[in-house]
């Protein structure tokens, strides 16, 4: 019986063990690119955030300082999507509450 439970907590600390590593091998890679629906100065992470996920499918969005201008960026869990992507024809600038604008339809 005490070698039934040795051998029994052996193989479940194996499957642990095995556990562990194999979600170690998972590498999440996220793809980066400008937002195709702001347009103006990025000021505010939130908003383009939303604006990201709504408009553009993005996984989220943030505000970055690129080449001295605060930009849109959104971000996307699939790299082969980005190629695809075409801007709908329907989306129009419109001014938001804080002066930013935003392509809305």
């Amino acid at each position: 019986m005490a070698k039934t439970s040795v051998a029994f907590f052996a193989f479940i600390l194996i499957l642990f063990v095995l556990a562990i590593s194999e979600s170690g091998l998972v590498k999440a890679t996220l793809c980066e690119r400008a937002s195709q629906t702001w347009s103006g100065g990025c000021h505010n992470t939130g908003s383009c955030d939303n604006q990201c996920k709504s408009w553009e499918g993005a996984l989220h969005g943030a505000c970055h300082d690129r080449d001295h201008k605060k930009m849109c960026f959104c971000y996307f869990t699939s790299c082969a999507k980005l190629a695809d992507y075409k801007l709908p024809r329907n989306l129009k600038p419109k001014r938001l509450a804080n002066g930013e604008e935003a392509i809305k339809p």
